[in-house]
């Protein structure tokens, strides 16, 4: 049985999922991004907004899902960070950062207005301009005051390949103990993953550094994604992550594009 799914996205498409209890006791809605840059793209140092569409992601459509499928838990988290090379982590300062990140965050999250009843936080940065030590500081801050603070219950790391080792595995073990999930995301390895074996092994790997209870398969349906990671591999190796070695769950990177 597949414990947890999580979908990333920024738009409604998660209303076109069909959920089972049968097959799920969680369903997650990580909507993408947070970012602390300006509509002129422009950093903030640490003023949080959000970038998904508003227009559709709305509390009444949080609400509507959740209604739909009562006996699966549904939880919501904000992601910050990016995709791609643009709007990297970049604190101008790490104190300010800090303070503006707390407020702006725990502001957007607790919007009597745009009440989404978000469960958690989930950073994801695929690119970053910053040291190793402003990373950990900075985030790890951050996620200690919300959590302290109550302004969310969960908190989770999506690392891939880039930035694994110098920077999410030493965040990881300076907060683990805040960190709820790791959602490791295989869409963006350098080396050509060229059978399920393979997947295996990457996983097998990475859960002696982060706890295989904690250990998310991620993944990504938009297929720029796909050149070191095909679909199809990523399926059937997955399955074996399930099934073998009894993964928490997996995650996928996916909007409705037929809708736009």
């Amino acid at each position: 049985m597949l414990s947890i799914f999580r979908q990333y996205t920024f738009d409604d498409s998660f209303e076109q999922v069909f959920v089972s209890n049968k097959f799920l006791k969680e369903y997650q809605i990580a909507l993408t991004f947070a970012s602390d840059y300006d509509e002129e793209d422009v950093a903030t140092n640490g003023l949080f907004r959000a970038t998904w569409d508003v227009t559709k992601v709305t509390p009444e459509s949080i609400a509507f899902f959740k209604q739909q499928y009562p006996d699966v838990d549904i939880k919501v988290f904000i992601s910050i960070g990016n995709r791609g090379s643009q709007h990297p982590f970049k604190p101008l300062d790490n104190t300010t950062w800090i303070a503006n990140a707390t407020e702006s965050l725990t502001r957007l999250i607790k919007n009597e207005d745009y009440n989404l009843h978000v469960d958690g936080i989930d950073v994801l940065y695929e690119e970053i301009d910053a040291s190793p030590s402003d990373f950990i500081k900075c985030i790890g801050q951050l996620i200690r005051n919300l959590k302290e603070s109550g302004v969310i219950s969960k908190a989770s790391i999506s690392p891939s390949f880039a930035l694994n080792k110098d920077y999410y595995i030493p965040l990881y073990r300076s907060i683990s103990s805040l960190l709820d999930w790791v959602d490791y995301q295989f869409q963006n390895e350098v080396t050509f993953v060229h059978d399920p074996s393979m997947l295996f092994k990457l996983y097998n790997d990475l859960s002696k550094v982060y706890p295989r209870r904690k250990l998310f398969a991620g993944y990504s349906a938009e297929n720029q994604d796909w050149a070191t990671l095909s679909p199809i591999v990523f399926f059937l190796g997955g399955m074996d992550i399930l099934n073998k070695r009894r993964a928490p769950g997996v995650s996928i990177h996916y909007h409705n594009y037929y809708k736009e």
